[in-house]
């Protein structure tokens, strides 16, 4: 009979296999993950009317979703409606939501000559006033469209003029801020 010899086993190589097994197992099945819910939601939010693009992205443990908007009919309706898709794919509260629109240095001026007007309604809860100042100071500009929504949650700017089109959706209430019950 021919001795044999063996080695003793390696643990320490076995466990390096195994980490760097598991490691890869892992990056992979983030990748997975990421692309399960940023494709689909990519294609769910191009089909709301108004949407010309739209992006997912993964930045710092957090979702970044950055739509960019043509011409909308009614900017809360369409807001809610891309909300709504996000916060089916990704979970209520585990992204943000940016919007990108066609911005002019007019539009821009016009927006900050304006921003008075919606922090004195959302201080003073007088949004009937605000749009209708919104919308006269937007006829004395020139704009094409100079309009003020809000509902329970937000307050929702839309400017528009030949050039371009300004979107601008702030909370109606600052960030934790508590409503007495």
């Amino acid at each position: 009979m021919i001795p044999v010899f063996r080695k003793p086993f390696q643990y320490p190589l076995a466990f390096l296999a195994a980490l760097v097994t598991l490691a890869s197992l892992l990056v992979g099945s983030l990748f997975y993950q990421e692309q399960v819910k940023a494709s689909p939601l990519e294609r769910d939010l191009a089909a709301v009317p108004g949407v010309t693009g739209a992006r997912v992205e993964r930045s710092g443990g957090r979702w970044l979703v950055r739509v960019e908007l043509g011409g909308v009919e009614l900017l809360p309706v369409t807001y809610r409606q891309l909300r709504e898709l996000a916060d089916r794919r990704l979970g209520a509260g585990r992204y943000g939501l940016q919007l990108a629109d066609r911005r002019t240095p007019a539009l821009q001026r016009a927006f900050y000559e304006m921003s008075y007007y919606l922090e004195e309604a959302r201080a003073r809860g007088n949004f009937a006033e605000a749009a209708r100042r919104v919308e006269e100071r937007g006829r004395e500009l020139g704009l094409r469209r100079a309009r003020l929504y809000v509902d329970p949650d937000y307050l929702y700017l839309e400017l528009a003029d030949d050039g371009g089109t300004l979107y601008h959706v702030q909370p109606l209430r600052p960030p934790g801020e508590v409503n007495g019950g």
